[in-house]
């Protein structure tokens, strides 16, 4: 029984460190295999490109808002390699539909990994420049134009020559507000204007590539000049005195324009000096010869504003300064000239001469 005993213990040990031998070796096969295969993974990974060591081409400049995605074009290039969008890399766009800040993220496939995101704007489109008014009275011009609600602000731009150098004249930071005036300016010159709309993004003013349309307005409703070349020094004396008692003169809406009134008189009396005057078809000297001239540069401006004439009168034989019938004379308590307002604006009257001519201008107020 003892030597039995023995003989088992023996079987047990050998069984044992047989079992004990096994399991190092599996430990030792699995360690191996597992080794073996983070190294694989390993050298796989290694083996593709990040996406962060492409180069990337965006265009410059900021998209148009349209109301729709604005997808911005992206070019993805390993060395001088194009690369293709769904093989080598796939985009996902973001917040691309309203102005401000776009972005697009470009991950790699296949052969490529990692990820990338980059930003772009979409900014406001063409903007609608509704009116620019002048003021003649006052010499400062009014722009108005239709609310973008896209658009954080505008900018006002100025130049007295349409195709000429634009100035930043306005910026107007607030997208409700619609109408700007600018004052200090000549009615003598132009003004033209233009707005573009700008969107606010991280403290930076993001502007369209589009401008409104250009527009002017003086305010000028119109502009005769008559001439005279044989006119002598006292005519034109005479055509000046006139001139400047009805320069500035303000028609209101409804209102008229009365030559005896504004003018009054051309007598000895009033400074006027002797030149030529049509009397019964005849030339002959007398006192204030040359206002006709005035009153019949005034007479065609009205006519070319298309204000109602109320009383006007024909001389009684050709004058040189205009075609037969287009004149006007007055005489003072007996032929006047009488023009009515008949716009629901005001109206002034700008009359002033240079040497043997006559010229009248003829704004809106507002």
């Amino acid at each position: 029984m003892l030597v039995k005993n023995r003989k088992r213990k023996n079987v047990l040990k050998i069984v044992l460190i047989l079992g004990i031998i096994l399991t190092i070796q599996l430990c030792s096969y699995m360690k191996y295999e597992v080794e073996g295969a983070s190294k694989s993974t390993s050298q796989v990974s290694s083996s593709k490109k990040k996406v962060k060591k492409l180069k990337i081409v965006m265009p410059d400049g900021p998209y148009t808002y349209t109301g729709k995605k604005r997808n911005a074009e992206v070019k993805v290039y390993d060395g001088k390699t194009k690369l293709k969008n769904n093989k080598d890399y796939k985009l996902k766009y973001k917040n691309n539909v309203n102005t401000g800040k776009a972005s697009v993220t470009i991950t790699g496939k296949g052969k490529y990994t990692g990820s990338v995101t980059k930003y772009y704007y979409i900014a406001p489109g063409k903007p609608s420049l509704k009116n620019v008014y002048f003021n003649a009275k006052s010499t400062q011009a009014e722009i108005s134009w239709k609310r973008d609600k896209k658009a954080s602000g505008y900018a006002i731009y100025m130049s007295t020559k349409k195709n000429g150098k634009y100035e930043k004249i306005k910026v107007i930071k607030n997208n409700k507000t619609t109408s700007y005036k600018k004052t200090g300016l000549k009615s003598s010159k132009t003004y033209y204007f233009k707005i573009r709309s700008f969107v606010v993004v991280d403290g930076e003013r993001i502007y369209g590539k589009k401008y409104s349309t250009i527009k002017s307005d003086t305010g000028l409703l119109s502009k005769v000049t008559l001439n005279y070349a044989g006119s002598g020094s006292n005519r034109n004396y005479n055509m000046k005195r006139a001139s400047a008692k009805i320069k500035g003169t303000v028609i209101k809406p409804g209102k008229q324009f009365n030559w005896f009134n504004v003018v009054g008189p051309a007598s000895k009396a009033k400074g006027y000096k002797k030149a030529g005057v049509i009397v019964n078809g005849r030339t002959t000297q007398g006192y204030g010869g040359g206002v006709c001239q005035v009153s019949t540069t005034i007479y065609q401006a009205a006519q070319k504003a298309k204000l109602k004439i109320v009383e006007r009168h024909k001389h009684s034989a050709g004058v040189p300064y205009t075609k037969k019938g287009k004149d006007a004379t007055v005489s003072y308590g007996s032929k006047n000239l009488r023009i009515k307002n008949n716009k629901s604006y005001p109206i002034k009257i700008v009359t002033y001469t240079k040497k043997t001519k006559t010229i009248c201008e003829m704004y809106r107020i507002i």
